[in-house]
This record gives C-alpha cells, structure tokens and sequence, in this order.
C-alpha cells in the first residue's frame, strides 16, 4: 500500500467510512428497479442493479429512521498556502497534442485560483446524531476537453456514477479497485452514457482505458453530508441535524488534510473557512515514496 494509500484509508476511517466489511457485488444490470426484499426502516437512493436492502444495510447499520428535524447547513470556502502548486509541475510529455488543456488541468499537483481558491477537496461532516438519507441515486460526471472536470469524486453508497461526453471525444470510463464491468462507452456529445456501480465503501480511481494520464479519485462513503469544491474552493453541505460535528477536508492529489469540530444550530447557515497547507519538497518525497513516476501512472486501488 502506498503512502497515499495510506493516507486516504486513514481519512476514511476518521471521517465516519468504516471499511471492514464490503458490501455484495452488484448484479447485473435489470430492466427495472429492483424492489427491497423486506420493509427498509427508511429510503435509500439507490442506483445500483439488485436489492436496495443490501444499500440500506450499509447506510444505515442501526435501522433508523430518517432523521426530521431542524438541520444546519455548513458552508465556506477552502484555500490552500505554502507553497504554489507551480512548484511542484508534474511530466505532461505523454498528453498528445490535442488534449492541450488536459495538460493544464493535470499537470500541476493541484488546481488553485488566483486568491488560493483551493479545488477538488473533499469536505465532510460526521459525528451527528440520526440517520440521514441520500436523495439522488445517480452522479453525473462530464467529460469534456480530455479530462474528467474534476480530480475527486464523492460517492454515498448506493449511487452510481454515469459519465457522458460533452465533445467530439469517446470516453471509456473504468473504476480501479472495482471488479471489471463489461466495457461501456461514453459517446459523443452525450449520445451515449457510460454507467458505473461502486460495489462497496471504499477509495477507487477513476481512468480512461483510451486516455490512461485521465485519473480522478473516486471516494464512496456511507454517508451523505459531502461535497467536492469547484475551481472556485468553494462548498456547501445543507440538510446536517445540528449539534457538536466533525469537519474533515482531503485534498488526495497531495494527501493533506485537517479537522475540525464545531457546533451546529438547527435552522442557520455556519460559514467555516478552511486551509490545507502544501510544502513542495515534501510532496516531491511523497510521491518518490509512493513510486509515483508521473501522472500518467494511476494511483493504486486502495484495500477495503
């Protein structure tokens, strides 16, 4: 296991992910939604082929029911400091030529804005009381100009994740940590939708078996309160029954992370800023470590 490996399955861990036990591989794919085997104790949104039950028991292991009452809604921006991630540019040489702006997007170790504005965190909140359900079954990704659009995708269990293309490009999505599904295709220009099922909780990377320098890290959890930050480090994670929670953020392209517990009141918005800092040397080290030679080398599959 590499040290970023590591990292995010420590991350995991402390962010609420417990990932001994794995979920039962998804069947194929049926014509219409399966129905739950017994009376689920409360919904669940699932976009995964066979038995909603199986979802429902990972989600929420206590049998709740859905949380009702007043909730808090956290929001904030998260920036990065120390050094700029032009310090530490990755090799592009294996990019071709007319993938020019995916060698914007991957080459530096992070996106950043021109005020620190840091992308692609994962910020979440745990350590509150009751269940709380996912609404949508489904995460659309785009892909679009050789990349992704992101480099971190946050999955709750029992969400699939569909990825269309918006150019001229075929993309052939394939999740690795995941047993290999049959092939599918993103076709151009949203003709055609690659669909993909995480089989349990757990850290998975996202390729292209045509493009292999297109990576994104994809992090299931069991939980809904997550969201990923754009390009403006922005983020907003609404419907948390309020009281004294956990903040974690993860940046995976550099492993940094941070913690923090804060108290929530039902009905208001919290605004909460975040840091992550980034030492060039450091991250240089890190991924000698971890045997990284470039960025056209995805990140190994981590154990659950």
């Amino acid at each position: 296991m590499s040290v970023r490996t590591s990292i995010l399955a420590a991350f995991l861990l402390v962010a609420g992910c417990a990932c001994e036990e794995e979920a039962p591989k998804p069947k194929p794919a049926a014509a219409t939604p399966a129905k739950p085997s017994v009376a689920l104790p409360a919904p669940v949104a699932s976009g995964l082929p066979g038995d909603p039950t199986r979802v429902s028991s990972v989600v929420n292991p206590k049998q709740e029911k859905a949380y009702e009452g007043p909730t808090a809604t956290l929001r904030g921006i998260v920036r990065a400091s120390g050094d700029p991630a032009s310090a530490a540019v990755q090799p592009v040489d294996k990019i071709p030529a007319d993938c020019e702006k995916a060698r914007e997007f991957y080459g530096p170790p992070f996106r950043e804005g021109p005020q620190r504005e840091l992308a692609d965190v994962l910020v979440t909140v745990t350590g509150y009381q009751g269940y709380v359900p996912e609404t949508e079954p489904v995460v659309t990704l785009q892909a679009k100009d050789c990349n992704w659009g992101t480099q971190t995708i946050a999955l709750t269990f029992g969400q699939r994740l569909e990825v269309v293309s918006r150019d001229k490009n075929t993309y052939v999505p394939e999740l690795l940590g995941a047993k290999m599904q049959s092939q599918l295709l993103a076709t151009p220009f949203g003709k055609g939708t690659a669909q993909l099922y995480p089989p349990a909780v757990g850290r998975y990377v996202l390729v292209d078996n045509l493009k292999l320098f297109m990576t994104a890290e994809v992090l299931v959890l069991k939980y809904p309160t997550h969201a990923v930050t754009g390009t403006d480090g922005r983020y907003k994670i609404s419907g948390i029954p309020p009281g004294k929670v956990k903040v974690n953020a993860l940046l995976p392209s550099t492993g940094a992370t941070l913690e923090k517990e804060i108290v929530l009141k039902g009905d208001e918005i919290t605004d909460l800023e975040l840091t992550l800092p980034f030492d060039a040397k450091q991250y240089e080290a890190f991924v000698k470590s971890a045997g990284k030679a470039s960025i056209n080398t995805p990140a190994p599959a981590a154990s659950r």
